[in-house]
C-alpha cells in the first residue's frame, strides 16, 4: 500500500501494518492509520493517517515518561477494539511539541489504545483528573550556581533537544 505523507514522502507499507480506527480521532473523519519511527531512536512516533497526507500525531509511548500510568477500558471499548482475554494493549499519548522541550506535552486524558494483534485502534477519553497538557519530562529541581558552574545539561533535555531537531519537527501552535 502507498501512503504519502507531507513529512516522510511517499511510503511504500504493508498492508498489515494499517490501522483500523473505527472511530477515528476526536474531530476527525480518517479511520486507518500508520505508526512511523523516524529511526531517530527517541521516544516520538507520528501516528499517520494513510488517507491524508496532512494528519499526523507526534506520539509517545507514556510508561516511559507516567509512572503508574493506567488505561481502563470499558466493555464496549475491548469489544471496538476486538480484544480478547489475554490480549496486550499498546498505549499512546498525542504530544504537543514545542522548541523548549521542556515545554513538550502530552495529553493523558485522550489516550489512543491499539491491539497490535487485530491492528485496531481507539482513542479513549479517560475518567478522573488526567491532564490533556501534562508535561513529557518532570521539572529538575535548580542546581545551585555557584557549586555546579561548568555542570552540563542533564542527558534526558539535551537528548531529546537533538532528537528533537534532528526529527524536523515543527513547533506546535499554542
Amino acid at each position: 500500500m502507498r501512503v504519502t505523507t507531507t513529512r516522510f514522502g511517499e511510503l511504500e507499507i504493508e498492508e498489515d501494518k494499517a490501522i483500523a480506527m473505527p472511530e477515528g480521532m476526536a474531530g476527525f473523519s480518517e479511520r486507518r492509520f500508520i505508526i512511523l519511527n523516524p529511526g531517530t531512536g527517541g521516544p516520538f512516533c507520528w501516528f499517520q493517517a494513510t488517507d491524508n497526507p496532512d494528519l499526523a500525531f507526534v506520539v509517545v509511548d507514556p510508561s516511559q515518561f507516567v509512572p503508574g500510568y493506567r488505561v481502563k477500558l470499558t466493555r464496549e471499548e475491548s469489544d471496538t477494539l476486538l480484544l480478547e482475554e489475554g490480549d496486550e494493549i499498546v498505549i499512546l499519548t498525542v504530544a504537543t511539541m514545542a522548541p523548549d522541550p521542556r515545554q513538550i506535552t502530552v495529553n493523558l486524558q485522550g489516550p489512543i489504545v491499539v491491539n497490535p494483534i487485530r491492528m485496531t485502534a481507539l482513542q479513549v477519553v479517560m475518567e478522573g483528573d488526567h491532564a490533556t497538557r501534562h508535561p513529557l519530562f518532570a521539572p529538575r529541581k535548580p542546581v545551585v550556581a555557584e557549586k555546579f558552574q561548568n555542570a552540563q545539561p542533564p542527558l534526558a533535555v539535551s537528548r531529546v533537544s537533538s532528537l528533537y531537531n534532528g526529527m524536523g519537527l515543527a513547533p506546535a501552535c499554542p
